[in-house]
């Protein structure tokens, strides 16, 4: 094993938070902290895609508010599932389980969110970035130890999923996964196999695919004739951090809301918010505070609601280019502001 990396920085979780890690990232190269490492699951392997690919945060700030990132976001297709009549009761259902996966939910079916397996042809600036390019990065997702066919049947206390992370080979030297499995109750008696594994063949821009299948959201990945699930599995890999490195950033978040709860109980069979109070008493370095983000980006942030008159979900997104490159503006800054002020406190 070779020597630990001095500073790590997680991105986790949000499709939309990719602007404010970007701002964050900055702000950590502006007060000569930028990590040497950059961990990312979720919505965060977005960001760490855009870091890879661009050389400095103009850069890839400027990518965020260009037409071509405006026409992936304006062009989100909702399916059939946003019908309250599916998602809707399919929730109030999960809501009412408390017991954890019993059994192999559809997730290759059912989500929320229309997303091309392919991302290259809808990010052709990402299509090249390559792991590690301007930072030692790692991204979390999923493997599927279940077929398609296999959905709706009991789970009998069966692992339904292995944690994957995705690198590149030099920094893979360093990671042992003996080393950095999850030791709470709530994960071990989950239906997540104990022990992750490395994968080191996947692109960048395939495993950052992979990392946002999350459950019912978005549909997961097929390749290597193998099926791959988001970063949910572990969100905030604070153990792999602790492992990769010895000063550790991350993110304070909000809990997951009853709805991610049940879902993530429904699915993973654990608790997301026990797993997020164990994360709270790790001792980390850093916390930036991003609890108040719905409230304080306002009208300037994804919306996700109902529309009563169609009796769906409904996405707000910014009706002009104008508007979301303003709102792109204002979530970098947020990201900024935030991070300087939780470190200099």
């Amino acid at each position: 094993m070779s020597e630990k990396f001095k500073r790590a920085v997680l991105f986790s979780g949000g499709g939309t938070r990719l602007m404010i890690y970007l701002g964050m990232f900055a702000a950590l190269e502006e007060m000569d902290m930028k990590p040497d490492v950059l961990i990312a699951s979720c919505g965060g392997a977005f960001a760490a895609a855009v870091i890879n690919a661009f050389p400095d945060s103009i850069s890839r700030k400027e990518y965020l508010k260009s037409e071509e990132y405006f026409r992936f976001v304006s062009g989100t297709v909702l399916t059939k599932h946003k019908k309250l009549s599916q998602i809707g009761l399919f929730s109030l259902k999960k809501l009412s389980e408390k017991r954890n996966a019993p059994f192999i939910e559809d997730v290759f079916s059912r989500y929320l969110v229309e997303m091309p397996q392919d991302l290259s042809m809808v990010f052709p600036s990402l299509k090249n970035a390559q792991f590690s390019q301007r930072i030692p990065t790692v991204i979390i997702g999923s493997e599927m130890l279940f077929d398609p066919k296999e959905t709706g049947q009991k789970r009998n206390s069966r692992k339904l999923y292995q944690k994957v992370i995705f690198t590149d080979p030099e920094t893979a030297g360093k990671i042992n996964p003996e080393q950095i499995i999850i030791k709470s109750e709530n994960v071990l008696n989950s239906a997540v196999e104990t022990l992750p594994v490395i994968k080191t063949d996947i692109s960048l821009l395939e495993s950052t695919r992979i990392s946002v299948s999350d459950m019912f959201y978005v549909e997961p990945v097929s390749l290597q004739g193998k099926y791959f699930a988001g970063g949910a599995v572990d969100l905030i890999p604070i153990e792999l951090a602790k492992h990769l490195a010895d000063e550790i950033i991350i993110e304070k978040k909000q809990p997951y809301s009853s709805v991610e709860e049940a879902f993530v109980r429904a699915v993973l069979g654990f608790s997301g918010n026990e797993r997020l109070s164990e994360i709270e008493k790790f001792p980390v370095d850093f916390r930036i505070d991003t609890t108040d983000i719905k409230k304080d980006l306002k009208g300037h942030y994804l919306k996700k609601g109902i529309n009563w008159r169609r009796f769906e979900i409904d996405f707000s997104f910014p009706k002009t280019y104008r508007q979301f490159a303003e709102d792109m503006e204002m979530q970098w800054q947020y990201g900024f502001d935030q991070t300087i002020k939780s470190i200099r406190r």
